[in-house]
């Protein structure tokens, strides 16, 4: 496996990581890859009747 961090692809990334968990330098590589990743849309407080019934709506979605 390449050590040049840089080059390699996320999945590359973490299964270096994986199999060389002593690997500070890997760590912090793939650490910095994720922090520079867009995050998700966070959401504030949420309806508990409104949220199931988004789950529901997805679930069919998922099936459909």
């Amino acid at each position: 496996m390449r050590s040049d961090f840089q080059t390699m692809t996320m999945q590359e990334l973490k299964k270096y990581v994986l199999e060389h968990r002593n690997n500070q330098a890997a760590f912090h590589a793939l650490m910095e890859r994720i922090d520079a990743q867009p995050q998700d849309q966070i959401y504030g407080e949420v309806d508990t009747e409104k949220f199931a019934e988004l789950l529901e709506q997805h679930r069919r979605f998922q099936k459909g």
